[in-house]
């Protein structure tokens, strides 16, 4: 293949060429997929973070009995 390295992997300048119209795009897309993700990430952190779980009752613990009583 013309895109192909003379050892099958690497970047050929006809690949360079081919890939150019595109760089910019992708960076963009990447740029704002990553802010979406932290966005999101960023929000649900700070939305479980104002949730002090006040209002939830905690039982006590049951009481241990000796072991020697069981005999």
């Amino acid at each position: 293949s013309q895109y192909a390295g003379p050892k099958g992997y690497g970047f050929t300048e006809a690949l360079q060429r081919a890939r150019q119209p595109y760089r910019f795009r992708n960076a963009m897309l990447g740029l704002g997929l990553f802010g979406f993700v932290t966005a999101v990430y960023t929000y649900s952190i700070m939305a479980v973070k104002q949730d002090d779980l006040s209002d939830i009752e905690v039982p006590d613990l049951p009481e241990a009995k000796p072991k020697d009583a069981e005999q």
